[in-house]
């Protein structure tokens, strides 16, 4: 075996030996709180998650709660934010997602193979709970409603709407301006100014939403240090 490759299998089965032994005591140690281990103040799930050699790329403004995950290779741009048991996979194909754009509580993107196409999504972009976005894209000022689905090589231009509980076929393109609804999705009318300025607008607001958010969990961190201590 080359020494190369020998110290990296090493340092692979040190490595996870190590992670092994510390889930042991993590184990061990509910065990010996009984039922007062329920009063841990924050989630030890792990948000961000490297995944075949490739690292998150988060831009300081962004947030990842901390019950979301975000894996691989994704990029998430300035004040952009992934909520609550949202799930962004990179594993297969890049996610790239732009600046004020948010991804909302238990919505999943990612691409589905790798054959799939990488997900882009734009800039002042919402990303609706419960929304699937698999191999798409998505331009800007885009509103995807709640519990709807994106199929792989879709392409949502800039300003249109997918209604709550839509699905959009595979390779269809919802064209600028356009609410497309049903299942299959198609067409329903045009967005109205007023909802054209409101999708503008909305990012904005889960911007605002996602700061306080990230000073909670600030302050949470500095008591958990005080009930350590």
């Amino acid at each position: 075996m080359n020494p190369i490759n020998g110290a990296k299998a090493l340092l692979h089965r040190l490595g996870f030996a190590m992670r092994e032994s510390g889930q042991a005591l993590e184990r061990v140690g509910c065990r010996l709180q009984g039922i007062y281990s329920f009063e841990e103040k924050l989630s030890r799930h792990a948000s961000v998650l490297p995944m075949r050699y490739n690292v998150p790329s988060l831009a300081k403004s962004s947030w990842v709660a901390p019950s979301g995950m975000v894996a691989g290779s994704v990029t998430l741009g300035e004040n952009s934010s992934v909520w609550y048991g949202a799930i962004v996979r990179g594993d297969f194909q890049p996610v790239t997602v732009g600046a004020n754009s948010n991804i909302q509580d238990a919505a999943y993107v990612g691409a589905t193979s790798e054959f799939s196409p990488p997900v882009v999504i734009g800039d002042n972009v919402s990303i609706g709970h419960g929304a699937v976005l698999k191999g798409c894209t998505i331009g800007d000022n885009v509103l995807v409603g709640i519990n709807a689905v994106i199929s792989e090589n879709v392409e949502v231009q800039a300003g249109a709407v997918v209604a709550a509980g839509a699905y959009v076929e595979e390779g269809a393109v919802v064209p600028s301006g356009e609410m497309w609804a049903g299942n299959p999705a198609k067409k329903l009318r045009n967005v109205k100014a007023g909802e054209a300025e409101y999708l503008k607008m909305l990012p904005g607001r889960y911007t605002e939403l996602a700061g306080e958010h990230k000073g909670v969990m600030k302050v949470l961190k500095l008591k958990q240090a005080e009930y350590y201590v």
